[in-house]
């Protein structure tokens, strides 16, 4: 048996389904037909709340390869919230957390809301924190440790904050590795700053900079690099590659969203 309960969050184009019970090849179909009705009628992003969830199968797992194909033309994203231990484990096992970029997780219906809400551009900065490292690996721990400790004076949740502790050292790493021609001579900088919705970290180094991170990564997870990008993708908001005119380098621009309380138009589908 399954119950399901889908809303709509106009702000975000998004619909929120609410799952509990058994995923399998029984209930996935009525699922199915329910996301495809929320889609003909608009819905655009898709968070499924899988807290009451109690099993998954692989029919489970095709429906989201499925809702990842539909969201696709309108660039959506898929958003999970809420699954057991269990459940987790069988996404993970799929591969399809962190390979595809537009599937992610998120510790609430909230949080996944607040990643999928448009970004106006209007907000206003409040303060930046700059952190300068020797192109050293050593260097690594400490500068992830100084970004977490910047990071408590915004309101992120903790499983929030080790996303962004993550992809900050993953960009680092490759700014380390594959930006740094000159080896520890170089330094590479990483400017944190807070706006009262989101949170922005940019690393910039002395590279020559690559095409919006592809030739540093892929979807292979057997190859023996490039699985930091997917991690920033998986983990952050957003992911932008860009050249930096300042050091002539590259720079990496990682956004997190703030979980900001704001009245919602909310619906019941």
């Amino acid at each position: 048996m399954m119950d399901l309960e889908l809303e709509r969050d106009d702000r975000t184009e998004a619909c929120i389904v609410r799952l509990t019970g058994e995923m399998d090849i029984a209930t996935v179909p009525d699922i199915q037909d329910a996301l495809e009705g929320a889609i003909d009628t608009g819905c655009r992003q898709a968070v499924l709340d899988l807290a009451g969830v109690t099993y998954i199968d692989s029919s489970a797992l095709g429906l989201l390869v499925w809702l990842d194909h539909e969201l696709a033309p309108h660039e959506g994203r898929v958003v999970m919230v809420g699954a057991n231990a269990d459940v987790s484990r069988i996404l993970e096992l799929s591969g399809l957390i962190g390979v595809a970029p537009t599937i992610s997780t998120r510790e609430s219906v909230r949080s996944a809301l607040a990643g999928l809400e448009p970004y106006t551009g209007a907000s206003e900065l409040l303060w930046t924190e700059s952190i300068i490292l020797a192109a050293n690996p050593e260097a690594l721990a400490g500068v992830r440790s100084k970004v977490c400790e910047v990071l408590e004076q915004v309101e992120l949740s903790e499983a929030a904050r080790f996303d962004v502790k993550v992809a900050v050292g993953e960009a680092v790493a490759n700014a380390v590795r594959h930006g740094s021609p000159g080896g520890e001579e170089d330094e590479v900088r990483v400017d944190v700053s807070g706006y009262d919705d989101r949170v922005v970290i940019e690393v910039r180094d002395r590279g020559r900079g690559f095409d919006g991170g592809e030739a540093l990564t892929g979807d292979d997870l057997f190859a023996p690099d490039g699985r930091g990008l997917i991690f920033m993708r998986a983990l952050m908001d957003e992911v932008d590659f860009d050249s930096d005119a300042e050091s002539g380098g590259a720079v990496v621009r990682l956004v997190k969203r703030l979980c900001v309380r704001r009245n919602r138009n909310a619906k019941s589908a």
